[in-house]
């Protein structure tokens, strides 16, 4: 594996999402994409291919998997990584709620009739 920034974040990506159980289709569906998008992602960050801008998937991906770009010092990384590859408190299993569900409240039918 290189060991790039681009292909550090693809195999960042890849490994969180697996990690999550949570597939590139259902990534996908999750974030109204299609699936070939999400593989051409992880596929060309890993092998640092460059190409388009992909910023806003990148940060579309990180919200949908509850994850938060962080920069680090090149010399920590890889021991910042392994303390939170080690973390058990993460329960994959929880639903993972965007920042869209957090800001915004749907307003039933009895609370807009009460306005």
């Amino acid at each position: 594996m290189r060991n790039d920034v681009f292909s550090l974040l693809g195999d960042q990506l890849r490994c969180w999402r697996e990690r999550r159980s949570m597939s590139q289709l259902g990534l996908a569906q999750r974030l109204g994409r299609d699936r070939a998008r999400i593989s051409e992602l992880e596929r060309d960050l890993i092998g640092g291919r460059q190409g388009r801008d992909r910023l806003t998937l990148f940060a579309e991906i990180c919200d949908a998997l509850d994850l938060v770009p962080l920069l680090v010092p090149r010399s920590q990384a890889s021991a910042i990584r392994d303390q939170v590859e080690g973390t058990r408190s993460i329960d994959f299993n929880q639903p993972v709620r965007s920042t869209f569900d957090e800001l915004f409240v749907d307003l039933g039918e009895d609370e807009e009739e009460d306005r």
